[in-house]
Formats: C-alpha cells, sequence, structure tokens
C-alpha cells in the first residue's frame, strides 16, 4: 500500500556534510586573514574608541553647561594635544642640553670609574679607550634599533593623528556606541549589549583613573627621591619618569636610561642612587600598586592581566600592550555573563526534568 522511499546513500550524506564544513572553513579562514589584514587598522579604531570613551565624560559635562558638542569637542582634543606639546617643548630644550653635555663629559666619568671597575675584578675591560669605542659603536646601533621600532609600533606621525581624528569624530557623534548596537546589533543580543556597554565603559575609565594614579604615585615618590640625593631638574626628571610609566614594559625603562643620563651629567655618584630609587619605586608600583587597583577597579586577576599584557605586546606591540587591560576586563565581563548564562540554563534544564 504504501510505497518505500529510497534511503538517501550514506556517501551522499558524508559528501553533503563535508562540502558544508569545507565552506564554513573556508569562509573562516578567509574573515580570519582579512583580520589579520587589517589588524592595524582595527588596533587604531579599539584605541579611538577607548580615547573617545575617556574624553566624553568631560564634552558631556560641557555640553551640560550649554557648550555646543562640536565646540566641546574641539576644546577637549585640541586642549590635550596642546597640552603634550607644551610639555614637550619645555622638556626637549633641557634634555637635549643634558644629553649633549653627558656625551661630552662621558669619557671623563668613565676615566674616574675604571679604576673602580678593576679592584672589583671586572677583566671584561682591558682599555678604557676600547671599551668607550665599543660602547658608542653598540650604543649608536641600539639607537637605530629602538627608532626603527618605535617608528614601527606607533606606525608613524600617520597613526597618532588617525587615531586621534577617529576619537574625535567619534566624540562628535553624542551616544555612538549606543546608536551603532541599535543600527547594527542583532535584535536578540541588543537588551544585554545595552546592558553590557555601561559596564565597559566603567571599566576603561577605571583603567585610565588607576594608570594616572599610578603616574602621581611614580611621580611623586620618584620627586622626594630626587630630592633627598639632591638632584638638579628633580621636579623635570620626575615627571618624565612619571609620565613614560603609563606606557607597559618599554616606558619605565625608557624613563630611567633618560634621568640616568641626564643626571649622570653633574654626579655619575647621584645618577646610580637615582637608578636606585626608580628601580625600587618601580617594584613598589608593578607588585603592590597596579594589582591592587586592577583588581578592585577593572575586577581582573593580577594573573590574567600579566598574560593579557604580553599576548597584547606580542600581537600589536607598543599599541596592544596599552590596549590589552581594558580589552582583558571586556573580555572577563563576557566570560562572567556567559558563566552566569550556562549556570542558568543548567539549573532550568534541572527543574523541567524534576517537573518544577
Amino acid at each position: 500500500m504504501f510505497k518505500e522511499e529510497p534511503m538517501p546513500k550514506e556517501e551522499e550524506k558524508f559528501l553533503n556534510i563535508s562540502w558544508d564544513f569545507c565552506l564554513k572553513v573556508v569562509v573562516i579562514v578567509v574573515f580570519l586573514y582579512f583580520i589579520y589584514l587589517i589588524k592595524n587598522l582595527l588596533v587604531w579604531l579599539i584605541f579611538a574608541l577607548i580615547l573617545s570613551i575617556l574624553f566624553n565624560f568631560i564634552i558631556d559635562a560641557l555640553e551640560k553647561k550649554k557648550v555646543p558638542r562640536p565646540l566641546a569637542s574641539f576644546l577637549v582634543y585640541f586642549g590635550t594635544v596642546a597640552l603634550v606639546g607644551f610639555i614637550f617643548y619645555a622638556i626637549a630644550p633641557l634634555f637635549l642640553a643634558e644629553i649633549e653635555q653627558f656625551n661630552t663629559n662621558f669619557s671623563v666619568y668613565f676615566q674616574k670609574v675604571f679604576p673602580f671597575l678593576k679592584k672589583l675584578g671586572i677583566k671584561l675591560i682591558q682599555k678604557p679607550d676600547s671599551f668607550l669605542q665599543f660602547l658608542s659603536n653598540n650604543l649608536e646601533l641600539a639607537g637605530e634599533n629602538i627608532f626603527k621600532s618605535i617608528s614601527v609600533i606607533f606606525g608613524g606621525a600617520q597613526a597618532a593623528i588617525s587615531i586621534i581624528f577617529l576619537a574625535f569624530f567619534i566624540s562628535l557623534e553624542k551616544d555612538f556606541l549606543e546608536r551603532f548596537l541599535s543600527n547594527f546589533a542583532p535584535r536578540r543580543y541588543r537588551s544585554y549589549l545595552f546592558t553590557l556597554l555601561p559596564r565597559i565603559k566603567k571599566k576603561v575609565n577605571g583603567w585610565f583613573v588607576s594608570r594616572l594614579v599610578g603616574i602621581a604615585f611614580v611621580t611623586l615618590l620618584s620627586f622626594a627621591a630626587f630630592l633627598v640625593f639632591e638632584i638638579r631638574y628633580a621636579f623635570i626628571l620626575s615627571l618624565i619618569f612619571g609620565l613614560l610609566d603609563f606606557i607597559p614594559f618599554l616606558g619605565p625603562l625608557l624613563g630611567a636610561v633618560i634621568v640616568f643620563a641626564v643626571v649622570a651629567v653633574s654626579s655619575i655618584t647621584q645618577a646610580f642612587f637615582a637608578l636606585l630609587a626608580m628601580i625600587i619605586i618601580q617594584q613598589l608600583e608593578n607588585n603592590f600598586l597596579i594589582p591592587l587597583l586592577f583588581r578592585r577597579v577593572i575586577g581582573v586577576p593580577p594573573v590574567l592581566i600579566l598574560i593579557a599584557l604580553l599576548v597584547g605586546a606580542e600581537l600589536w606591540g607598543f599599541l596592544g600592550s596599552i590596549l590589552a587591560v581594558p580589552l582583558a576586563g571586556v573580555i572577563f565581563e563576557l566570560a562572567k555573563d556567559y558563566l552566569k548564562w550556562k549556570r542558568r540554563e543548567k539549573e532550568r534544564s534541572e527543574r523541567e526534568e524534576l517537573g518544577l
């Protein structure tokens, strides 16, 4: 009575599944390759978004004071760039003059230190003149490599200008992220994303505030130490060291080198005391202050922050190391929300099985 329908062949079913799977793999690979090609642009965009979130707090406050948003945005961004430029303009002449003097007097300092090093049993240094030539050649090569690395990391002036302009145009649009989610986010995820967005902004602002606290901590302690050791230009040098502390890994090292070189012009002994003080301050900040702040403000364990810094620096260099902590906070929030959702789903399924 009933006509028996032919069963699909296992080979055809296998081929269909295989072709679907291959198509998905190809799409994923192409998408990941595209992301790899534009990874620098993505880093710029993320950096611009974070910058706009930080500045929007001030811009929104000015807008409440009846200042038009375009004018408020211009004042905030132009004022920040002008302030940074003024700081560099004020510091650069002093720094260049001291470095030039240090370069001139370095051989004299080394001649004084050489007998002390020889007494310590350092056999590698046989002739001061040959060591100076070796040191000069290697410093020149290291300087070239450092500047090449910095150029690659920053992407030159184009990257800085692009990030600032992107952030500026994002800030011009009030509630840019909210409007973007309303227009492009899938409808079923919108309510969740709208609850997630304030938490992301809070974490970004908290990260920035914690970095400012770190800069203030390093600047004040180094200023006090430099005053104790009677170092010239204590305020400017402590400010340089504190501002460079914002840059993970490379910043404190670069700041210590600059301070040591400038102080050594006056006294090599003071330079070593200043270096010891900076090492101690960095240890206090890295091992006590920053983990405590990041755990309380961002809510991410210190171990995960360290891993995020290493991964960010490996993937995107300097900018990646800066963005690593706020991005780790966002990912940590997403992971917590996902685990909460899985736990609720598990509890719901258990209640359904029990007939409750």
